[in-house]
């Protein structure tokens, strides 16, 4: 709860793991004694701010997420589950049909490492501008890729890294997810459909270093150490 507003958090855990361990979805595998997945739901959960939460999951997962997950998950907060569809949106939509709070995170299961402050910021943004986004500024220097030669320098300054916890307003996002599955237009993510569907410009929170999303095996001892603290 937020304001007398309740708050909600889908957590998509539908993808398939190609670059970390195929063998088992990366959201499961251990990371500083707990599964992927766990960190997440629990930070949401010790937070005081969300009500509901809701795991979408790959039906070919259901027995990892009840062994692995849902049977060692102490909190008090409801955790609800449903399958996924193909692809982001599908799952997204499947979650937020679920869930129906005033005001709603989104978030990808493989990004374990987020702090508290960042969704109070997150929220408290969206309540103002109806929806929130982390970002991180590129400290690279990124020019253009032209078949296979240096092209021109890109404007650092113009450019933002996006991350997830994501937060709207669940009617705003709930149309814009709705709409663009009507129409077959789908986006890397889920700001993208507010965006280009709702014409809503998110406003952009600073997002966290450590906010990392599990891709190769190499994430999870980068992680692992943000997890216990270690200087990197």
């Amino acid at each position: 709860m937020y304001a007398d507003k309740s708050v909600g958090a889908v957590i998509l855990a539908a993808g398939r793991s190609s670059r970390a361990d195929g063998n088992v979805n990366k959201v499961y595998r251990e990371l500083a004694g707990s599964p992927v997945l766990t960190h997440s739901l629990t930070r949401f959960a010790d937070s005081g701010l969300v009500d509901r939460l809701v795991v979408v999951f790959n039906r070919g997962d259901a027995d990892l997420l009840q062994e692995r997950v849902i049977e060692s998950f102490d909190s008090d907060t409801p955790l609800d589950t449903v399958t996924g569809g193909e692809r982001r949106q599908d799952s997204s939509w499947a979650g937020l049909n679920l869930i129906e709070t005033d005001y709603v995170f989104i978030h990808d299961g493989a990004r374990p490492n987020f702090s508290v402050d960042l969704l109070v910021d997150l929220l408290e943004e969206a309540v103002f501008s109806r929806a929130s986004y982390p970002g991180l500024k590129p400290v690279d220097t990124i020019r253009r890729l032209e078949r296979g030669f240096s092209g021109e320098t890109v404007d650092r300054d113009a450019l933002v890294r996006v991350q997830t916890p994501q937060c709207f307003e669940y009617d705003l996002l709930y149309e814009a997810i709705g709409k663009s599955l009507e129409e077959g237009e789908y986006y890397t993510d889920d700001a993208g459909a507010v965006m280009s569907v709702e014409k809503v410009k998110p406003a952009v929170v600073p997002g966290e270093r450590g906010n990392i999303k599990l891709t190769t095996n190499e994430d999870f001892s980068i992680i692992e150490k943000f997890l216990r603290g270690d200087d990197l």
